[in-house]
């Protein structure tokens, strides 16, 4: 911990620039310029210079410096006017992830912040991962990640992420569950300083299935899943019918939500706009964090992208590199 008159330890932010051909090279550029993040968070964009100059110059924005960017040179400059997903903007994206994540695994960085990618480009571009979380579960090695979503004191971990709707009730089970309720107790302790964490869990089905007339997951697999999370320690409440629950978060009722699926727990934290909306993901080795929009190829070097999400991601990830530095010096 900083005494009196300490300086803060440096935090080194790498940021991927995200599918070139979408909005992350105009929301990296501003995020490295912006005035809003602090002068002790040192950052470094992994992507293409030659993109980020050509995207300031289209834009009006400042270039950046060779210094600020980790220049990987993978992706032709004359593509930038392709605004859809390619499979030349997928490997690139794929490319800057990784070669991020590698700085942070080595110890060059502190923690990774992801501009947006094309679920459909990193597929064209021949990836077996559904998304960034996926990916970062294998980059890192670590088994069961949780994507967590985060706008203000909402705070929204998902049981299950990119899935068919119709394949949720299959893919439910009652260790899983319980795992992302541990992964997300554990994190609003370590990373969000909260002490005796409140945990709710979302049933699946109208109701929470009203006694089993619309379905018996919430009694055969959610209602199991949150006694283990309870035997972990937490504070423990659920399934609880999601129309109401999401209500009593924003209340201050609980500090995390377990939802079922993707649309469950992304609805409710998008809704009120995406300025300040962080996707987290848990469970890995290192701090990821991200803004919560995706690539915006409609909108795409118009200028017009607002970097607002990406500085909040980075504001987050600062933090929580924080939280964790100190949490180890008090153990100590």
């Amino acid at each position: 911990m900083n005494g009196p008159g300490e300086q803060k330890r440096l935090v080194r932010l790498v940021i991927s620039m995200g599918d070139p051909c979408g909005i992350g090279p105009e929301v990296c550029l501003r995020a490295l310029a912006s005035e809003e993040i602090a002068p002790d968070t040192a950052l470094t964009a992994v992507g293409s210079l030659r993109v980020l100059e050509e995207t300031a110059r289209r834009i009006g924005a400042e270039p950046p410096g060779e210094a600020a960017v980790l220049d990987l040179d993978n992706f032709p400059k004359a593509m930038l006017s392709e605004h859809r997903p390619t499979a030349e903007g997928g490997e690139a994206s794929l490319e800057y992830i990784e070669r991020a994540v590698q700085e942070v695994m080595a110890g060059r960085a502190d923690a990774v912040v992801t501009c947006p990618i094309s679920k459909e480009a990193i597929g064209a571009a021949g990836s077996p991962y559904a998304g960034h979380t996926e990916l970062l579960g294998a980059l890192t090695g670590a088994e069961r990640p949780v994507m967590l979503l985060l706008k203000g004191a909402l705070r929204v971990a998902l049981a299950t992420t990119h899935l068919a709707l119709r394949d949720v009730p299959e893919a439910l089970t009652v260790e899983g569950i319980a795992h992302t309720g541990k992964v997300l107790g554990d994190a609003l302790g370590r990373y969000f300083a909260v002490a005796h964490p409140r945990i709710a869990v979302c049933a699946l089905n109208p109701h929470a299935g009203d006694g089993g007339r619309f379905g018996d997951e919430e009694e055969r697999i959610i209602a199991p899943a949150s006694a283990q999370i309870r035997e972990n320690g937490f504070a423990v409440s659920g399934p609880l019918p999601a129309d109401t629950l999401f209500a009593k978060a924003l209340a201050d009722r609980f500090d995390g939500v377990v939802a079922m699926y993707h649309d469950q727990g992304m609805i409710p934290v998008k809704l009120s706009g995406l300025a300040e909306v962080v996707n987290v993901t848990l469970g890995l080795p290192i701090v990821r964090t991200s803004p919560g929009h995706g690539t915006a190829y409609d909108i795409a070097g118009r200028g017009v992208a607002e970097e607002s999400s990406t500085v909040e991601a980075i504001r987050t990830a600062a933090a929580m590199v924080r939280a964790l530095v100190e949490g180890r010096s008090q153990s100590r």
